[in-house]
């Protein structure tokens, strides 16, 4: 909710869509707005960031615009025309400091630790769509800094996770989320039998000093 008005917001793997949450808007293509830093005219080639009268970067909903992503974000880092620290979804491993690159993710609101917490699966790393992450930001719109990996599949993928909020135990401290746990991008030749294609749940302790960044979350 914003302002007073309600909102589908869809994490693409970060939340960077939204429609107004009625039949006409929903219904009508060019409703969709995309969460972006980029100047209208902007263009792939001659890209230019947003920003006000101080310099900061201005973070706006359009509907003439394509969402931000991880890629755009690096390719405005590396032209110097957006700092490391104002960028959104340059999410690291918060004990190597190396990239995450986010393929599909779930973002919930969780009152345990009275923030935003995504789960999500990795593009690549150690098993192909097999790493998953754990984040948290306090906001559902980043920015996302540092993430701890909390499930590695050997060999295997587990893609599309999704959080289970109505599950959630203890005020939020365990939660669950489910993915597709398949071979079929795996390059595994030995599927687990009766398993393999179907959905797998886990159980997430919040409170696991494991998944602790020290000074931030």
């Amino acid at each position: 909710n914003e302002a007073g008005t309600d909102y589908f917001v869809f994490a693409r793997p970060f939340a960077v869509g939204r429609v107004k949450a009625d039949w006409q808007s929903v219904t009508n293509p060019a409703a969709y707005e995309a969460f972006t830093c980029l100047a209208p005219g902007s263009t792939a080639e001659n890209p230019a960031v947003m920003r006000d009268a101080t310099g900061k970067v201005v973070w706006q909903w359009r509907t003439d615009a394509k969402p931000a992503s991880q890629k755009q974000e690096r390719d405005l880092i590396k032209r110097g025309l957006l700092k490391p620290d104002e960028a959104r979804y340059q999410l690291t491993d918060a004990d190597s400091g190396k990239p995450v690159e986010m393929h599909h993710a779930s973002i919930h609101w969780n009152e345990f630790l009275k923030s935003w917490i995504t789960i999500g699966v990795q593009t690549g790393g150690r098993s192909f769509l097999g790493e998953v992450w754990f984040a948290a930001a306090d906001s559902p719109f980043g920015p996302w800094r540092q993430a701890k990996r909390i499930v590695t599949h050997e060999k295997y993928s587990f893609y599309n996770p999704g959080q289970l909020p109505f599950f959630d135990e203890a005020g939020g401290r365990y939660v669950y989320f489910e993915g597709t746990y398949s071979s079929t991008f795996s390059g595994n030749d030995h599927p687990t039998p009766l398993y393999d294609y179907n959905q797998m749940m886990y159980r997430l302790d919040l409170a696991d000093p494991r998944l602790k960044f020290g000074a931030e979350k």
